[in-house]
Order: C-alpha cells, then structure tokens, then sequence
C-alpha cells in the first residue's frame, strides 16, 4: 500500500523535529508529536524540493514531471489547460494498471474544465475534496466564488463562525456563496457545512482504509493521496485547539499553531487506521508539504525559519520543504536514517510505480508530442541500497517564467550550487517567532535584486550556507557564468503551452447547473 499525504504551505519552521535542530531549539507552539515520532522511526528527506507554489507542485507529484515540463504557473482554475495536460498518465493510472486501488481526497488544483480532468477522469476510483486553491473550512465556501446568482463575499463574523477564524484570513480570501466540494461523480450534496473540512477529510480517509480492508481481496494494494487543507488560509481553527495556544499573544500564530497541531492529530488518525486495520506492516507512508511556508502576514503567517524567505519564491524557505518516509514496508535498516541527498517531489511517481511494480513508461504522452516523465526512483537512496541520490542538476524554475507581483525569480541547480536571477522578493528570515506583534514585515516589497548591472545572479552554497546569508557571485563568478549557460540550455525545453482561455463565465454557468456547486463545464 502507498499513502501519501500533502501538507499545504507549512514550512521549515512549523514541525517539532526540525525546529528542535534549529538555532532557536524547540518552541511549545510547535506540537507535532505524530509527525516527530514518524521522522524518528522513519526515513527523514531533508533536502527534498518541490515548487514555490501550489499546482505546480502537484502538477509535477502526480505526472512525474519536473514543473518546467508539466506546469510551472498557478494558472488560473478556470482556464481550459490549467494543471496537468490530460494526455499525461497520472501516478494513480499507472498504479491502476498494475492493480491498485486509488482514492483522492482533498484538495486538487490540478484542473478541472472536464471529466477528463478531475481524480476520477486521471485515473483514481474516487475522490472527495475541491478544485480550487482553497475554500471555506466551514461551509466549504468557495475561491473568489462570486456568480450571477450567488453575489456577495462571505463573512464568518455573521455566519457562528467567528470565534474559530481570523477576520483578516477570511476577508483577504473573497469567499463566495458558492460551494467547491466535489465527491467522485457529482457535487456533494448535503456534505457541505457539515464540519470542519479537515475532520470531514479525516473520516473519508479513514473510511477507505478501513473500507479497503474489509472488502477487498488481501492481496489488492491501496494508493490513498490526502491532500491535506491544512495550513492554507483561511487561517480557521476548532476553538478547542485554539484554546491549547491561547498563551500566544499574536492572533495569526496563534490559529496557525492550532492548525498545525490539528493537522499532526489528523496524520496520527490515518497512521492508527492503517495500524488497526493491519495494513500499514505493508504500507509506504510519505508525507511533506506542497511547498515552503506561506509567510506573508494575514494570509500566511507561517514560519521558514531559520531558512531565508517563502513561497512564492526560490529561496530555500519557499522551495526547500519538510518530508518523510515510514511505514512497515520500510525496512529497520533504513529507520533513523537523515538523508541529505536531494529528491524532488516529481520523484514519487517513479518511485511508486517501481514499488507498485510498474515500469517508468508513458507511452499515451509520447504519442501526444509531450514532455515524458523526468523523475527518478528513490526507493535505493530511501532504503541505504544507494548514498547518492540520483540528481544532481536541475531547472527549478524558468528564465522570467512567472513574472507577477511576487517577482519572477529564475532558479537552477547544480551540485552544492543554487543559482537564482531577476528580482526575489521576500528577501529576509523569520524570526523564531514568527509572526509576532513587534515586527510588521510586508514581505513582499523585500526584495533583491540578483540580477543587475556587473552581477548576473544570486549564487549560494546550500549545503554550507543553508539560510543563504552569503552570496558569492562576486566571489566566484566562472560559477555564475557556467550555471547560467546550463539554465539557458535547459530553457529550450521548458514546457509552456498555450494554457487556453480564463472560461470564468462558462464555469459559473455550470455552477447554476450544479445548483450552487463548481464542478467541471465542459463536454
């Protein structure tokens, strides 16, 4: 059995056993104890890389792709091509075709405009979640959901909720009266409002382990992907999780450090699911996060520390993420391992597919003039068969590929080397107490200027200088140069499509179809 679960936007600074390890030492806010004892008992990946923000990331898990060859904008949800082009065969697809079971639950945000596009179009026997980058934790309330028919902005002071959601995370958001909560087929009627999303989330999850056990065939595996909601704002939080952090004087820190222990509650409840049920003594477990931390204030209000910025841009708090490796399929000699080799997020579909006993083909998107698969399998260096990981160069990010008002900061890797250009904004560090009310830090206008007359670049030695305090393009410039040249030749194979037209008003239509519910509008 394969179970992967997706933290959204937490970052170097919120789970127990890397802030134990950092200059600071270990905070009470931070109560991860499931997530501890996972990392102590299990394969530890702390050089693990996925993109700077949330459908390319997931793009790139699940087509095995790196994002500059599937995905590497936030396109909008609604736009015809947004996430994964569907002629690209998906991890649960090929898992299917080697017998699997696989079920999706969570968030999405790989594209939805048809059937085709959705978990049960790519290859998943169902699925529960939403499309969007996020919605309502409470009322399952949609992304910027405004429609004819459906006006107005939701404000959780006037819906009961207001003492589990920060009034600033919810009106940045621009909820609107419509709800985005799909179940396999059709809009889930009845399911919406029913709860906090995450705890209805929890139940489905554990409903299919134990569904699976009881029903299937023994010798018939289980692919469980749970796109976890959690920590993406809205910044919402059961009051009495709130009430275990009241001592944190900062409003945002405050929910953020709820939610991450309620997330941590909720990686405990899968891990007893599969325990109690017996399967996990045949289960690879992994879980890391979509990305690095969101730490803008209001919005994010979470922590990289003591790496240098966050999402949305490639320092390491934005790009280099948390994750892990446990399960009873994973053998004893591999526990307690720290692996410091690099592994991206693209090569989990490899890594799967070998372990499900698949090969590493992708013959319908070959067929289709697309990027082929790119990742690799991990499955030797997470186990100690190999101790060097199998890359040691890549483009991260492309050549001014997403140039927006978070900057357009281009990204390569090479050896212990990390190359960015343009301009990064976000360019400074969290405190160890992050955020707080002393400091109020718009992160987006910190920004360095990498390239600029005389200097090509932002060059940093990640391995000896992981917080990026020291630039040494000046220092080595024949790196900068060749660096570059290896970003420029790999720019040639970047994937950038024509991603199609934003069909906002088709997909509202759809929403009056589906009686108030964003699903897919086109045949």
């Amino acid at each position: 059995h394969i179970v992967y679960m997706l933290a959204d936007n937490i970052g170097w600074g919120g789970v127990g056993y890397l802030r134990r390890e950092s200059p600071a030492g270990p905070s009470d806010d931070i109560r991860t104890p499931n997530l501890d004892n996972l990392a102590s008992t299990g394969a530890r990946m702390d050089r693990f890389y996925a993109y700077k923000m949330c459908s390319p990331s997931r793009s790139s898990l699940l087509s095995g792709r790196l994002p500059v060859h599937v995905e590497f904008h936030n396109s909008p949800p609604e736009q015809v091509g947004a996430g994964i082009p569907v002629n690209m065969t998906t991890i649960p697809r090929k898992l299917k075709q080697v017998g699997y079971r696989s079920h999706q639950v969570g968030k999405w945000h790989v594209g939805y405009a048809t059937k085709e596009h959705i978990p049960v179009g790519r290859g998943f026997d169902s699925s529960f979640g939403y499309f969007h980058a996020y919605n309502g934790y409470l009322g399952q309330w949609a992304e910027n959901g405004q429609c004819p028919g459906f006006p107005g902005v939701v404000d959780y002071n006037h819906t009961g909720y207001e003492d589990w959601c920060t009034a600033g995370s919810v009106k940045a958001r621009h909820l609107g009266y419509t709800t985005d909560l799909w179940d396999t087929n059709g809009p889930a009627f009845g399911a919406n409002g029913t709860g906090y999303e995450e705890s209805m989330f929890l139940e489905r999850a554990v409903g299919i382990i134990e569904g699976h056990a009881a029903s299937e065939p023994e010798d018939t595996p289980l692919f469980l992907y749970y796109a976890m909601h959690t920590l993406h704002s809205p910044l919402c939080a059961p009051p009495e999780y709130l009430q275990r952090f009241a001592h944190i004087d900062n409003e945002d820190r405050r929910h953020v450090a709820a939610m991450t222990n309620l997330m941590d509650d909720v990686i405990g409840a899968v891990v007893s699911a599969l325990k109690r049920t017996g399967m996990w003594e045949n289960t690879v477990f992994v879980w890391s996060s979509d990305n690095g931390a969101a730490i803008e204030q209001v919005t994010g209000a979470k922590s990289a520390y003591p790496l240098r910025g966050g999402y949305f841009t490639n320092w390491e708090g934005g790009i280099r993420t948390p994750a892990l490796v446990n399960g009873g399929f994973l053998p004893d000699s591999a526990r307690g391992r720290v692996i410091t080799e690099y592994a991206l997020i693209a090569d989990w579909w490899a890594t799967f597919a070998r372990l499900g006993g698949s090969d590493l083909l992708d013959p319908e998107a070959a067929a289709a003039g697309l990027p082929a698969p790119d990742g690799f399998d991990l499955w030797p260096l997470i186990v100690g068969t190999n101790q060097t990981g199998p890359r040691t160069e890549w483009l991260q990010t492309p050549l001014h590929g997403d140039v927006d008002k978070h900057g357009g900061d281009g990204c390569y890797f090479m050896g212990q080397y990390k190359l960015i250009v343009n301009n990064v904004s976000q360019a400074s560090w969290c405190g160890a107490e992050y955020p707080n009310n002393t400091v109020d830090w718009n992160t987006w206008e910190t920004v360095e200027q990498c390239t600029r007359p005389g200097k090509k670049g932002c060059l940093f030695n990640v391995f000896e200088d992981p917080s990026e305090h020291h630039d040494l393009a000046w220092k080595l410039p024949q790196k900068v140069d060749q660096m570059l040249a290896r970003m420029t030749e790999a720019q040639k194979d970047v994937y950038d499509p024509d991603r199609g037209a934003n069909e906002a008003v088709q997909a509202c239509e759809a929403v009056v179809q589906y009686k108030g519910f964003w699903g897919p509008w086109r045949e």
